[in-house]
């Protein structure tokens, strides 16, 4: 059996502008807003490595094989993953 392994990203923006962050392998995104705060929460099964990669228009968010994502505005809202 795997172990099962969590990890716990907070996101925010230092730009003037908002930014989108993909999340990867399933393709979802969700906007960072300017002020806003993005509470992510990745879990699973596997090696637990996360892979964060800066792209031109944003972020992106690389998940291991099994996991699931959630993310969270700070009002406690989940966005679409």
């Amino acid at each position: 059996m795997q172990p099962h392994h969590t990890v716990q990203l907070k996101l925010t923006t230092l730009a003037a502008q908002q930014c989108t962050v993909s999340f990867e392998p399933k393709g979802a995104q969700a906007l960072l807003p300017v002020g806003e705060v993005l509470a992510v929460e990745i879990s699973g099964p596997g090696d637990g490595i996360v892979e964060v990669s800066f792209a031109k228009d944003g972020l992106v968010i690389g998940e291991w094989d099994g996991a699931h994502t959630r993310v969270r505005n700070r009002r406690g809202e989940d966005l679409a993953t």
